[in-house]
């Protein structure tokens, strides 16, 4: 007697299509990430990019079009991010350009602009505690009037306070999500 054996597949009609393998959980979860509730402070931040990345292109453009008003040199001389010999328009405009790409990696909750941020953050009050002590050390302290130490305190307050608020916030690890997307 012979045995007959089964195949685990049914016979394949011509036209007619199987239908797709269910989708592996690994990848399931990949769009999860839009998912989770964006802190608020990364939204300001993102728009606060953008709002400076616009003034920062219109002031390139006045000071291109009216480069020997009165108003341009006014712009150019207080407010151009790179002094001379860079042309002032040419510095707002790479200022709008850098803006408007850091402004869309925090819209897009890349994680390096999370990393980035925080070192920056970190570094500039890492640096300005170490110039403080050093001239404090040399003997010969900078002299600083009420104002200037107010400001000094609040900004180094302020960038510590970014610091902590990008690594330690709950949720924010979440929110940029640390795997290497599509």
């Amino acid at each position: 007697m012979t045995q007959q054996f089964r195949s685990p597949e049914p016979p394949r009609i011509k036209g007619i299509v199987r239908p797709p393998m269910p989708m592996p959980a690994a990848l399931q979860d990949r769009g999860k990430l839009r998912q989770i509730k964006l802190p608020l402070m990364i939204t300001l931040y993102a728009w606060y990019c953008f709002l400076r990345a616009g003034i920062n292109l219109l002031l390139a453009i006045i000071v291109w079009e009216l480069p020997d008003a009165q108003f341009s040199a006014f712009l150019a001389a207080h407010f151009a991010p790179v002094p001379e010999p860079l042309p002032p328009e040419v510095a707002f405009l790479l200022s709008a350009v850098f803006y408007a790409f850091v402004g869309w990696r925090w819209w897009s909750r890349d994680w390096r602009a999370r990393w980035y941020a925080m070192f920056m953050s970190g570094a500039s009050v890492a640096e300005t505690a170490a110039n403080l002590f050093g001239s404090w050390a040399a003997g010969q302290p900078i002299p600083l009037t009420g104002p200037q130490q107010a400001a000094l305190a609040l900004t180094m307050a302020l960038n510590l306070l970014i610091c902590c608020y990008l690594a330690f916030y709950p949720g924010m690890a979440q929110a940029f999500d640390e795997s290497p997307g599509p």
